[in-house]
Parts: structure tokens; C-alpha cells; sequence
């Protein structure tokens, strides 16, 4: 990854990652381990995994990986060095019960003890990003947790509002943010209001500062065909998309549209951020585009945070064959931010969303 220029940050002081490896009975841990062999993070950052000791201990010898795990309670014991992974051990995994591929109650509970490490430590200061590892949704409601995604959850920990709390999409230059995530195609259309839609604009303008984007320009997508074309075959746009629109432009924000979304995400690249009002109109282009290169970055609360774009593979956990490009993106995105942001801006920046 370093010969291709992936990891090209230089400064003095590298922000500490904690990642999770999410559900534990799919790839996260094997993509975790194998992102961290890479000698290249360790010059951009101090990574710190959260997880089952007896899960990667399982995953080092069966990848006969040469690596080696420093359990740690408290930060100033981690060692950050190549070679050597720096690890926050929660007794989760019963080893007698687990199964490769077949996520249940205790790997969907574990996932969700990562996720509340983590968090805690990033609202402590003593981390400055969080990678939230594949997870199963199924497995996390079999243990009685309501689930719906990540972002859902990180506002839950930081006590921020749901309705202010949105994901975006990114890969390289591509990026869109979804107004309504995992709710059901009704649910959707009930929730994509002008107000809501109006905080999603708010929250991607922020986040493209936050990004490095000085004017981030952003263009919404319509939610019917063709937008519309003038109310003909809806009123969405007219009564709560372009009201939104006008609203967020008063607020002195580069935004156009509404339209169709057929021709706005043919044609990416011409913005720097794209508002999709519902699941599938977000990530069907975006995974068409660049599936395995895919950070999902919440944006809106006082904690960076993303997950990775693609799930936990249940289908080739433990074979060895998983790749950890989509991790080592997520890694670059957060080192990314954290170099071209002070602290300061990032927490006073999403603070306002």
C-alpha cells in the first residue's frame, strides 16, 4: 500500500485509531489484522484494535501471521510499534460456541461492547477517531439490542440527536450522504421533510469543511423520476426538497437542485457532495463505482467515526481470503481529516450540525 502512495501524511503528531473488529464471527478480524501488518499505518498513525483476545490469537495462528498481541487497559500502554498490536481485550467470544460465519447473540453483543469502548474513549480525549469494524445487524437483535447501523448508535453514545445525525459515503473523490438510511421504503417517504432534509444539508456542509473542501459544492437529488419535472409526477420537491434547498442557500450554501437521480449520479464528479434521500439512491451508485474503496463516515456528532462500506462477509469468514483495502481507505480517510483539522474545528464544527 505505501509503494502505491496510499499513506503519503507526514506530520508529527499521528492521530491514535481505535478499531473495533466488529462481528467477530465474520472478516473484521481477519481484515484488522491484515490492515495492521501494513507498516504504513504505523507512520500515519497509533492504531489501538478493540476485540477478543481468543479470536485473533485463533485468526494469527490460522494466517500464520507474524504478529504479535500486547494486551493493554490504558492507552499509555500501548506500544505502537510495527509488528505488534496494540489491543483492548473484552471477554466476549465463548470459543466452545463460536462459529465462523454464523453471527449470534454473543458476537452481535460483543460488537456492540466494542463500539461503546471506543466512543467512550474518543469522548475522553485519549482517542481522536474510531473505525467501527463490519457488523451483522441480525446478530446484534438476536441479543435483544435494537440495531440500525452504526450512525443510529454513535449518536445514541454521544447524546446527539438521530434526526441530526446522517451518514456519508466516501470514496476518494465521491461522496454522498444519505437523508434517510436503514428504515423501510414507507418509513422513507415519511421521514423526507423539509426539515430533515434542510439538517442534511447542514450536516454535509460542515462535513465538507471538515473534509478540506473550503465551498463544498452539493447537489440533491430529487426523490421522484425526474425530480418531478415541475410537480407532474409529485410534490415532494415542491413542498419539502426545494424549500429546503432555498433554505440552506439563505444560509449562504453552495446548493443546487433538485434532479433526477438517474442523470445526477450517471454524471458524479461534478460536485463535491451528493444528497440522496433514501438507501439504495445512495449506495447503488456509490458501490457500483468503487464497492470495495467505500468509507462510511457519520457525520453530525462530536466523535469521528466510520465504518467500512461493505459488510462481514459471512460467506468467507475465516478462509483466509478477505481483502482489507476498504479498511486501509478508512484508515487514510481519518488520517486525512485529522491532519488538515484541528481538534478544536472538528468538535466546534459538528457541535452546529
Amino acid at each position: 500500500m505505501d509503494k502505491k502512495g496510499v499513506f503519503q501524511i507526514d506530520h508529527s503528531l499521528k492521530p491514535v485509531l481505535a478499531i473495533t473488529i466488529g462481528d467477530a464471527s465474520g472478516i473484521g478480524p481477519e481484515i484488522c489484522l491484515k490492515a495492521l501488518q501494513d507498516e504504513a499505518v504505523y507512520r500515519s498513525c497509533k492504531p489501538v484494535l478493540i476485540g477478543d483476545l481468543n479470536i485473533l490469537s485463533f485468526y494469527l495462528e490460522r494466517l500464520k501471521l507474524p504478529l504479535q498481541l500486547n494486551p493493554i487497559t490504558k492507552i499509555s500502554n500501548a506500544k505502537f510499534t510495527p509488528g505488534v498490536i496494540d489491543l483492548f481485550h473484552l471477554d466476549t467470544i465463548d470459543m466452545n460456541r463460536f462459529q465462523f460465519g454464523e453471527g449470534d447473540s454473543m458476537t452481535g453483543k460483543a460488537m456492540v461492547d466494542y463500539t461503546k469502548l471506543a466512543v467512550d474513549l474518543a469522548v475522553k480525549g485519549e482517542v481522536d477517531a474510531v473505525i467501527g469494524g463490519p457488523h451483522t445487524k441480525s446478530a446484534v437483535e438476536k441479543a435483544g439490542l435494537f440495531f440500525d447501523g452504526y450512525p443510529s448508535l454513535i449518536a445514541q453514545l454521544t447524546n446527539t440527536k438521530e434526526e441530526e445525525t446522517f451518514l456519508m459515503l466516501v470514496s476518494d473523490h465521491f461522496r454522498v450522504v444519505n437523508v434517510t438510511l436503514h428504515v423501510p421504503m414507507k418509513r422513507a417517504l415519511e421521514l423526507i421533510k423539509h426539515p430533515l432534509i434542510f439538517k442534511a444539508i447542514q450536516a454535509s456542509h460542515h462535513a465538507g469543511k471538515m473534509l478540506g473542501i473550503h465551498d463544498p459544492k452539493i447537489a440533491v437529488a430529487g426523490l421522484n423520476p425526474h425530480a418531478s419535472e415541475g410537480g407532474l409526477y409529485g410534490v415532494e420537491e415542491q413542498c419539502e426538497i426545494i424549500p429546503a434547498i432555498t433554505q440552506a442557500k439563505e444560509a449562504s450554501m453552495d446548493v443546487q437542485g433538485p434532479f433526477g437521480s438517474d442523470i445526477l449520479f450517471a454524471e458524479m464528479g461534478h460536485y463535491d457532495i451528493y444528497l440522496a434521500m433514501y438507501h439504495d439512491q445512495a449506495h447503488i451508485p456509490m458501490k457500483m463505482k468503487a464497492f470495495k474503496q467505500i468509507s462510511a463516515l457519520t457525520i453530525g456528532t462530536p466523535v469521528l467515526f466510520s465504518s467500512i462500506g461493505h459488510g462481514s462477509a459471512p460467506d468467507i469468514a475465516g478462509k483466509g481470503i478477505a481483502d482489507p483495502s476498504g479498511l486501509l481507505k478508512t484508515i487514510q480517510l481519518l488520517c486525512n481529516v485529522k491532519s488538515k483539522k484541528s481538534d478544536s474545528y472538528y468538535k466546534k464544527t459538528m457541535k452546529g450540525v
